[in-house]
Formats: C-alpha cells, sequence, structure tokens
C-alpha cells in the first residue's frame, strides 16, 4: 500500500499533523530526516524558514489534525514509488531500534565477532579460488552475531573497521560493506533476518572476483577500457558461484546481481534504471561505492570521508536513489566515525560516535593539542553539551581533516 500524503502550504501547517517530506532536501534543514510532528504554532513558524510547502501523512497524524475541509480542498498524492518504498519501510514497517550498550561496554564482543567473520571470510575466499563449494551456514553463523552486536550499537563494529586492517583490500572491503548495510538497515528500521540477509549479501557480492586474474586485481594503475570489461565480468561470475550454493535468499542474490547497477540506467551488467533494481542492490550500490571512495586502493588514495559524503550528495538522483543517498548520509553523518577533524579550539581529535539528532555534533576523542602534539592522555568531548553555551565558548568542528593528517594513524587511538 502507498504511503498516503496531503501536500500542504507551511502556514496552514496545524498542531498533530505529522510532516513526512518537505520541499526540499532533509539535509538543507535541522530537521529529522524520520519525519516529524508539528507540536505548536511556533514549530509551524520556524519551519516556514525552510519551507513553501511540506507533505503530511494522514495516518500518523493526529485523528483531529486535519480538517474535513483540507481533505477536500487537497487532491490525494502517493509519493513515487521508490521513494513510497522507503518511506514505508521507515514509518509505517520501521522497527526502532535504541543503543542498548555503549560503544566502550560494545567494543571487545565486537572485536571477538570481528575477527571470527574475518576468518570465515577468508575461508570462504579459498574454497572459491579453489572451485569448492560455498559453505554458506558457517558463513551465516558467523554473520548472526555481528549483526546483533551492529543492533545494540552500531558505533562500536564501525570503529573497528577504521582501526584495524585485513591482509587485502578485498577483505577490509566485504567487512566494511557488510558494517555500513547492517548499520543502513538498522536505521531504515529493517527486521534483523533481513539485517543478517544485508551483510551476507555484502559479503558475497565481489565472490566473483575470486574468477578473475590476481595480477588484474592487484595492478595500481588505473584500468584501460579492455580491462574494466574483464572486472564488471566478476557480477556474472558471482551470480553463476552463488547458483550452485544451497540456502541463497533472494535477497541477497538481488544483491550480487544488481550491486553495480545504477539509478540512471548506466550501471551494469543489465543497465536497470530506477526501481527495476532491488532495493537491496540499491543499498548495496551505496555502501559499496561509499566504502571504495574511502578506502585506500592500488591505484587510488582514500577520499575524505567528509569529501566522500558530499559526492555521494552529488550522485543522489543519478547514481543512485535520492531518498536512500539522504537516509545513509543520515546514519554516517557528516562526520563519519573514525574521521579526523579539527575543533575550534585548534586541538584535534577523532570521531567515536555519531549525535542522530545533531549530525554536526558528534562525540570526539581528542588526540593533538592546540600546538597539534600528541596528548599523553586523550580524552573525549561531547560536541552536542556545547550547545548550551555562548557562541565565544561554543566548541565545535572547524574542519574535516584527510585520513593521516599529522602522521595519525589508528595506532595512536586504538585501545
Amino acid at each position: 500500500m502507498d504511503l498516503i500524503v496531503l501536500t500542504i502550504k507551511v502556514s496552514d501547517l496545524l498542531p498533530g499533523m505529522f510532516v513526512s517530506s518537505l520541499d526540499r532536501p532533509w539535509l538543507e534543514t535541522p530537521y529529522p530526516i524520520q519525519g516529524f510532528m508539528i507540536r505548536s504554532g511556533k514549530e509551524r513558524d520556524a519551519l516556514m524558514e525552510y519551507c513553501e510547502f511540506v507533505y503530511v501523512d494522514i495516518l500518523k497524524s493526529r485523528a483531529n489534525a486535519i480538517p474535513k475541509q483540507v481533505l477536500i480542498d487537497n487532491e490525494q498524492a502517493t509519493l513515487p514509488s521508490e521513494a513510497a518504498q522507503i518511506y514505508q519501510l521507515t514509518q509505517r514497517e520501521r522497527i526502532t531500534y535504541e543503543k542498548t550498550t555503549s560503544r566502550e561496554d560494545e567494543l571487545d564482543t565486537a572485536d571477538t565477532y570481528y575477527r571470527q567473520v574475518g576468518s570465515t571470510y577468508k575461508t570462504l575466499l579459498q574454497d572459491a579460488e579453489n572451485d569448492k563449494r560455498l559453505n554458506l551456514p558457517v558463513l551465516k553463523k558467523a554473520i548472526s552475531p555481528m549483526v546483533k552486536s551492529i543492533v545494540r550499537n552500531p558505533d562500536a563494529f564501525i570503529w573497528l573497521t577504521h582501526l584495524k586492517s585485513m591482509d587485502q583490500y578485498s577483505y577490509h572491503h566485504a567487512m566494511s560493506c557488510a558494517v555500513w548495510a547492517v548499520a543502513f538497515g538498522r536505521h531504515l528500521g529493517l527486521p534483523e533476518d533481513q539485517l543478517n540477509s544485508l551483510a551476507t549479501g555484502c559479503f558475497l557480492f565481489d565472490i566473483g572476483k575470486t574468477k578473475l586474474p590476481k595480477a588484474l586485481l592487484r595492478s595500481d594503475k588505473r584500468l584501460t577500457t579492455k580491462q574494466f570489461e574483464t572486472i564488471k565480468q566478476h557480477v556474472l561470475y558471482g551470480v553463476e558461484l552463488v547458483k550452485q550454493t544451497r540456502g541463497v535468499k533472494q535477497d541477497v542474490f538481488d544483491m550480487i546481481r544488481t550491486h553495480h547497477e545504477r539509478h540512471n540506467g548506466s550501471g551494469y551488467p543489465s543497465g536497470l534504471i530506477g526501481d527495476q533494481i532491488p532495493l537491496f542492490g540499491r543499498i548495496a550500490g551505496i555502501v559499496d561505492a561509499y566504502d571504495a571512495i574511502t578506502s585506500q586502493r592500488p591505484y587510488c588514495e582514500p577520499m575524505p570521508a567528509y569529501e566522500a559524503i558530499e559526492a555521494l550528495y552529488q550522485w543522489r538522483g543519478v547514481d543512485f536513489q535520492t531518498e536512500l543517498v539522504e537516509q545513509f548520509i543520515q546514519v554516517v553523518g557528516i562526520y563519519p566515525v573514525g574521521s579526523l577533524v579539527e575543533l575550534s579550539d585548534a586541538t584535534v581529535g577523532v570521531v567515536i560516535s555519531q549525535n542522530p539528532h545533531y549530525r554536526l555534533r558528534p562525540k570526539v576523542m581528542v588526540l593533538l593539542d592546540k600546538k597539534k602534539q600528541l596528548l599523553e592522555e586523550f580524552y573525549e568531548v561531547d560536541l552536542r553539551d556545547s550547545l548550551e553555551q555562548d557562541d565565544a565558548n561554543r566548541l565545535t568542528i572547524a574542519k574535516g581533516l584527510p585520513p593521516g593528517a599529522y602522521n595519525l594513524d589508528s595506532s595512536h587511538y586504538y585501545f
């Protein structure tokens, strides 16, 4: 069933109306992307600074908040099919997950599961290279506790993907994509069995690369057109490998088959467009692209996370569905966990946790003093706490820094 909404001028909003969408991207406003209830005329007036009209969800609004005349005067509208699909996941059928542990308390447990699933994945790749049947039950068994950890608090696993590196890019890329996909699905409110499917799909969507020449995969030069055509074959190889594996769910198969398809039809192997791409394939495409551009690759330096977010935002509606990109940025944050940042007092730190409703005010572990010298003892600051201070004393992020800035690496702040 489509999400039913009314198009209403902001000046006509009444308390009790639930705003489900805006006339501009969410990220251009301070409002939560999940939507919000208008509770007073003051809140309506504040919204007028950003929007001329909005979409109001009838079913999520209070019963007495929608006058009959408004229903008569407004034409009933449904969001486009793609947007409706996302909003159904995030509002109607959404499971609301809460962080039930702190990042610190979850780290040791997450570290154990990180090692277990990494070891299992390496064995899976070796089996694929040696033409052995993929042991999917073992992979699923390793993935399940990882997913439960991310459900409790995604910050711990996201933190670990920044601090650790596996033997090859392919290992680390699969792990990072799985973590981001599960965190993304958690944000969308997907049930846990689908979160497991997202993780499984990420560990399998590049499995076809085991059938490509190793020299090509390890090349430190940009690929020629002919080489790229060879690389693209990994999707079809992966599809054939998985077809021979029992117990693969359709949503996992969809991720493998469509993770390189693009919203405007420019992807491969089938040139699918828009909602021809299954939802899990669209999710896989976003996390795959984000992790690739922020990772060290043989032929390319990593892009700073804040620049990668800007790139994704520019690609919305072109390579990836706009609504999904905005949802993913909400998960990652403008300054993702693991990002190096310089604060307004000239100190330097690493982002360790997000504040969901204050995207520009995460928790930061301060590593360098104002003179850019490594501190003997690191300390944490929650930038949300300084909101109550006057402008002169308010601590904010002055700018994002590239990976390795001031010769910092993960060994400086791993604990």
